[in-house]
């Protein structure tokens, strides 16, 4: 932060504040967008401060790698206690709201937030930023443009202003029609296939999903289960910025799926139509693979929107909401790091680490654009949040089995029906190497630094070996690394039931083991995802590999009690 004076005010000669500069809020350019104007000045805008914490966080690498029946976690209230945000700082927040005519709304100590609320001309003002519409194919939105500031007093206190961009910050994969392409296996098949034990389940546990759009008809699940032959999951949806759960109809559904066959043209459908359609594909392959692959868990689905403050809000709350905290979040969503705010990453991943400290693990799709993913700058680039340090970030797979049930993978790149798609993966622009990846030969980034590797392990993404799924009544395959962060997140469900502790911080552990040549991921050595190759060891395409499930159980039962047994 830079503390400046303001000129003197040319009608009465005063001084103005003294203000503070926080920067890393601007975003970058998005291509195609066209400024429609500045925004109403009468129009009613609710923001998002995040505050700092009362103390920092104790350092995350000792905890990752300890052994599972070693593991101590914090809990919710000791984390708030301990690391939630400052009294003082609350009243600092409360004087500038009322000195700049802003409305106070919820303040939530334990997440560091503060809800400000007030029509666009006076927040202008708080702020020192100018507010604009602009237009864009993927939607519309309001950017700010200038430098965040506010008063001196507050320099310090406030590390994100989430709320004055609404641009949407989230990508999906795409779904594909089973007359085009009949699913690969169905989920109990799969599971078998990866070494998942028929007695492996997850009853008592809890995982979250986090959902931007759409939603899911209860119809589909009762009919999805009903053919597995299994009871319908514990579903609770909790909304997210007004967010619920939408369905999109049948028929748009239907009407998605047809232009994925070829039998429509895109611009011939509405496109709000289309988009709400895919959401609803997706969101319905999350949950009906989770619930298949981790029986007997509750599934709490967070409708949120696709912003930056709808996202953080969404994350946050996963881990305060309820009464039990989940031992899972899958995410299957992402935006490439250089589209999105310095400050969205920092303030979300904070909350990421909390959610380590607290023993949820966190599972997060890499992308189905390959390593360029819909770069403008020529480099290939990572999605965030699949770049955050405290997540389990999941690359895609094309799965062969050969000689009877032996399974061979290679890293997915595939086109089907003229849609390309291919694993995520690369190398962080943002984040440093953590201390875990060091020594796995992570290349250098983009940009000629190092930085976080990207994925850190795999599973099946290949639409040609999707699993049977059911929406808007019509049998679907899953596709895309959407469909992965759900089974490692099922994955890691049964692992906690299982060993009746919180795997938590998993990741830095898997690295640990790999190193050791544990074999309880297999590695992956062929194909490329458009600019890296697998190969033996760590890669850019795949990580450490996918999960031998019985040999992962055994891995992780080193040096445990009898009662992990």
């Amino acid at each position: 932060m830079v503390t400046r004076r303001q000129k003197p005010d040319t009608k009465t000669g005063q001084q103005t504040e003294k203000r503070t500069s926080i920067k890393k809020h601007a975003h970058p350019p998005l291509p195609g967008e066209q400024e429609a104007g500045k925004t109403d000045p009468h129009s009613e805008l609710k923001l998002t401060l995040v505050l700092r914490r009362r103390c920092a966080l104790p350092g995350m690498h000792p905890l990752g790698v300890k052994p599972i029946h070693q593991r101590e976690h914090l809990t919710r209230e000791t984390l708030a206690r301990r690391h939630g945000a400052i009294t003082a700082d609350l009243a600092a927040v409360k004087r500038f709201a009322r000195k700049h005519h802003l409305q106070m709304g919820e303040v939530d100590m334990a997440r560091r937030t503060v809800e400000l609320s007030g029509n666009a001309c006076e927040i202008e003002k708080a702020f020192a930023v100018k507010l604009l519409e602009m237009k864009h194919p993927r939607g519309d939105y309001r950017r700010a443009e200038g430098i965040v500031s506010l008063p001196a007093d507050l320099a310090g206190v406030v590390e994100s202003v989430l709320g004055l961009s609404t641009r949407h910050c989230a990508r999906r994969s795409r779904a594909h029609h089973s007359n085009t392409l009949q699913p690969y296996w169905t989920v109990p098949q799969m599971a078998r296939a990866y070494g998942f034990p028929r007695s492996l389940h997850a009853r008592g546990q809890s995982i979250a999903l986090v959902e931007l759009g759409g939603g899911f008809h209860k119809e589909d699940l009762h009919k999805f289960f009903k053919r597995l032959r299994r009871p319908m999951p514990r579903i609770r949806v909790v909304s997210v910025g007004g967010a619920k759960n939408h369905p999109a109809p049948g028929s748009d559904i239907q009407m998605l799926l047809d232009v994925i066959e070829g039998k429509r043209k895109l611009d011939d459908c509405p496109q709000d139509a289309m988009a709400a359609a895919q959401a609803t594909l997706e969101v319905t392959m999350d949950i009906e693979l989770i619930s298949a692959l981790a029986p007997g868990a509750e599934i709490v689905v967070f409708m949120a929107p696709p912003t930056e403050q709808g996202i953080y809000h969404a994350v946050s709350r996963a881990l305060r909401d309820g009464k039990q905290l989940p031992c899972a979040l899958s995410i299957s969503w992402g935006e490439p790091e250089t589209g999105v705010s310095p400050a969205y990453m920092a303030a979300v991943d904070e909350a990421l680490r909390d959610a380590a400290m607290l023993g949820v693990t966190v599972c997060v799709s890499s992308g189905d654009e390959g390593a360029m993913n819909g770069a403008t700058d020529g480099k290939p680039v990572v999605n965030f949040p699949a770049s955050s340090p405290h997540v389990l970030s999941c690359g895609g797979s094309s799965v062969h089995v050969e000689s009877g049930s032996e399974l061979r993978e290679a890293a997915w790149n595939c086109t089907l029906h003229g849609m390309h798609g291919a694993t995520g993966g690369g190398v962080s622009r943002h984040f440093a190497p953590p201390v875990w990846q060091k020594k796995h030969n992570v290349p250098l980034g983009p940009t000629g630094r190092r930085g976080r590797g990207v994925p850190d392990v795999a599973g099946p993404a290949d639409p040609h070996q999707g699993c049977e799924i059911i929406a808007g009544g019509k049998r679907c395959s899953s596709a895309g690394t959407s469909a992965v962060a759900p089974l490692w997140a099922a994955l890691i469900a049964c692992l906690n039931h299982h060993f009746d502790r919180r795997c938590g911080y998993l990741t830095p552990l898997l690295y640990h083991h790999a190193a050791k040549g544990s074999g309880a991921l297999r590695a992956i050595t062929r194909g490329n995802n458009g600019f890296y190759k697998a190969a033996a060891g760590w890669n850019a395409c795949t990580g450490l590999g996918s999960p031998m499930v019985g040999q992962l159980l055994e891995t992780l039962r080193e040096q445990g009690p009898d009662r992990c047994a």
